[in-house]
């Protein structure tokens, strides 16, 4: 069922929810054959649902473009969605599983997941976007399949700033149509292995110099050395917080929330990016995102940040 909301939203976000099983403290990285106890466990909403959360809790107005079905795990979603007062009005609601789960095997320095997705999400279309007309379009992932290029091709016809994600991209800027993608699209959000898998650079600031002659705006999200960015033929680097690490899992979507909240309500560049770092930051303190800040938390974090 596709939502018929007209309420006015300054972000929509286009993405999947995961229900994430998080196992920590595991004495080694899961093999075939080894039967491995995790000394911690939890489970979180995660996936799009970080992103939806930062958003919420930074008060900037979004809406979250996701399907669920009648089984546990999308309900116990949507539960915890509105517990956190995370707007309901762009939810699609089928009466069949639409189930989408990731069983998180969390290290200090990186996780890795086993992940099941009941089918594809639906896409929106351009007459969505028409009728939804945020101010800024938040993919979660990177795609060129025809159904997303049209719903770019619409933003940008619509003034829609769209705003992308990586997501683990299997092809590299060889690939047909890439390119033109990456041109049609106003800010790139990949993460440092992404950066480098899809522009085939070992060094990173290499890899944000390439991925600039195509796109207007790129951000890479370097982990614990915070992130790096090209905005108009100038670059960034913004350092991490001095934080404990308790689990990564959410962070690239806690940060992808902090910059595009930053974008529609910081003076400058400067400002959003550190905003960004700040809620990327903060999701690796605890498990899945759950210490995001809120918008007053942010002046606790606020420091001055230098252009490489």
């Amino acid at each position: 069922m596709t939502p018929a909301s007209d309420v006015h939203y300054d972000v929509m976000v286009v993405g999947e929810y995961y229900f994430d099983l998080i196992f920590r403290g595991l004495p080694d990285i899961p093999k075939i054959g080894a039967d491995l106890w995790a000394k911690e466990f939890e489970w979180v909403p995660g996936a799009a649902f970080s992103t939806a959360l930062a958003l919420s809790r930074l008060g900037t107005k979004v809406g979250w473009w996701c399907a669920f079905g009648n089984d546990v795990f999308s309900q116990m979603i949507i539960e915890e969605a509105r517990r956190e007062g995370i707007d309901e009005g762009l939810f699609i609601h089928f009466q069949k599983p639409w189930r989408r789960l990731s069983s998180a095997f969390s290290f200090t320095h990186d996780r890795g997941f086993i992940s099941y997705s009941e089918d594809r999400d639906p896409s929106p279309v351009p007459a969505d976007l028409e009728r939804i007309r945020p101010q800024i379009l938040l993919l979660q992932g990177f795609s060129l399949d025809p159904e997303r290029l049209a719903l770019v091709d619409a933003a940008r016809r619509l003034g829609i700033k769209v705003v992308s994600d990586c997501q683990h991209i299997e092809i590299d800027l060889s690939a047909p149509g890439l390119i033109e993608a990456l041109r049609q699209i106003d800010v790139f959000l990949p993460n440092e292995s992404e950066a480098k898998a899809v522009t085939g650079e070992t060094d990173i600031k290499t890899a944000l110099t390439v991925l600039a002659q195509y796109c207007p705006t790129v951000v890479i999200k370097c982990g614990a050395d915070g992130a790096i960015a090209s905005e108009k033929g100038r670059s960034y680097h913004v350092p991490a917080l001095a934080v404990d690490v308790f689990d990564t899992t959410g962070a690239g979507d806690s940060f992808n929330a902090g910059f595009v909240h930053g974008l529609l309500h910081e003076p400058d560049f400067y400002s959003a990016l550190d905003v960004a770092v700040i809620c990327g930051s903060r999701a690796v303190t605890g498990y899945g995102g759950r210490n995001l800040p809120f918008h007053s938390d942010l002046h606790r974090y606020r420091r001055y940040q230098a252009a490489i």
